[in-house]
């Protein structure tokens, strides 16, 4: 297959696995891992394994696999969702066309999926994650969907001490509310919880030393499977021993990778924004001599194992900047370009979402400011082909970079 041929997201998957990197087993076993994610969840759904819908905060992974259940990230439905769902969306559940399409897509493959035999009903919400989303949550179960949406997570600036600990408090009765939605019980199983911790500490640090080693390789692994490789993280494809396997592999790859006999001159990059659909930047960013080295959501930083471990979910979500302004996710960023000596930021958003049209904006002028150039994008959710106008765009900006 060539790139030409590519007309849907899991073409470009196939595509960078066999044609971009098929000198690496690990990335394709990373990229397999992806490409059925979503499919081998609902099929272990409907053989008796409990799986739920969830995002990809981070904090909530360990204690749903503390659990034995399945999560699967219901941000991986624009990989599906094609002119049907937005259709459902707007016409159905009257989303206004500005609507964030990745809200419509989601909404709209939930409806589709809803009579279906391996159809997961259970979601779990966050009323931080947008206000889209929150009406979404109450659309959605009209349709037979069961929804737990948790209550606000934030850390304002400056907050610390005795603040700090009410807040965490307060999220520690959040999470025991999870689990009693998980479980019908309010009590958890820490030693498993701890377990669970654990491992996520110990793939955090080792996704670290393969960012770090591509720093050094930077085209061993492209920009696409470099996104699923964090996105993974998170998640771990809804298998956490093959998900570690193919992170250990790659590891071992990448520490024997041979330095290239006429070596290519790298434009470092750092992605600031959502991981959406549109594929094809992330081929035209490869193929213009960019690299995807860093990125605002870095694991820069691990679960505490010196508390008890609910505790340990606590302090992680308000250490992180998922639960504070923009200007935590800013400092980042400036960690981010430092580290990899940026020449550039790639800011991406998703095409109706006004919060990340604000937080873009002001990223852009606070970085002018520095002399650090940008480029915002706005895409949509959906699967389908980028807009060319986006593709120019890519190749021109880091062409001027060059």
């Amino acid at each position: 297959m060539s790139f030409k041929d590519v007309e849907k997201q899991l073409d470009y998957f196939r595509y960078s696995r066999d044609e971009v990197h098929g000198y690496s087993k690990a990335v394709g076993n990373l990229l397999d891992l992806s490409i059925h994610y979503v499919p081998d969840a609902e099929k272990a759904f409907a053989e008796g394994r409990e799986a739920i819908w969830s995002g990809i905060n981070g904090w909530e992974i360990p204690l749903i696999y503390a659990n034995g259940i399945i999560p699967v990230s219901f941000s991986e439905m624009g990989r599906f969702a094609g002119v049907e769902a937005i259709t459902i969306a707007e016409d159905h559940y009257q989303f206004p066309q500005e609507t964030c399409s990745m809200v419509k897509c989601v909404v709209g493959e939930w409806h589709l999926r809803k009579d279906q035999a391996a159809s997961i009903k259970r979601v779990l919400g966050s009323s931080v994650a947008c206000e889209p989303y929150n009406m979404a949550w109450e659309i959605i179960k009209k349709d037979g969907y069961e929804v737990y949406n948790i209550d606000v997570m934030y850390r304002a600036p400056g907050v610390e001490g005795e603040r700090l600990d009410q807040l965490v408090e307060f999220f520690i009765e959040q999470i025991h509310g999870v689990q009693a939605w998980l479980t019908g019980s309010r009590a958890i199983n820490e030693p498993k919880l701890k377990v669970e911790i654990e491992r996520k500490n110990r793939l955090l640090t080792k996704v670290r030393r393969i960012l770090d080693l591509r720093l050094k390789h930077p085209f061993y692994i492209r920009s696409l499977p470099t996104i699923y490789l964090l996105n993974g993280l998170n998640t771990y494809f809804g298998k956490p021993e093959e998900f570690e396997a193919a992170v250990d592999l790659l590891i071992d790859e990448l520490e024997n990778a041979k330095e290239e006999n006429e070596p290519r001159q790298v434009i470092p990059l750092v992605w600031v924004g959502g991981t959406g659909q549109e594929f094809g930047v992330y081929e035209a960013i490869d193929q213009a001599g960019g690299a995807l080295l860093g990125f605002r959501n870095v694991p820069f930083k691990l679960y505490r194992e010196d508390v008890p471990p609910v505790e340990a979910l606590a302090r992680y979500m308000f250490d992180n900047q998922n639960a504070g302004a923009s200007i935590y996710v800013q400092q980042v960023v400036e960690q981010e370009i430092e580290k990899v000596k940026a020449r550039g930021l790639i800011l991406q958003g998703v095409l109706g979402c006004s919060y990340s049209t604000i937080a873009r904006e002001m990223w852009r002028e606070y970085f002018h400011q520095k002399g650090i150039p940008s480029i915002n994008l706005e895409g949509t959710f959906q699967f389908g082909a980028p807009s060319g106008q986006l593709v120019t765009r890519t190749k021109a900006f880091i062409e001027m970079l060059s």
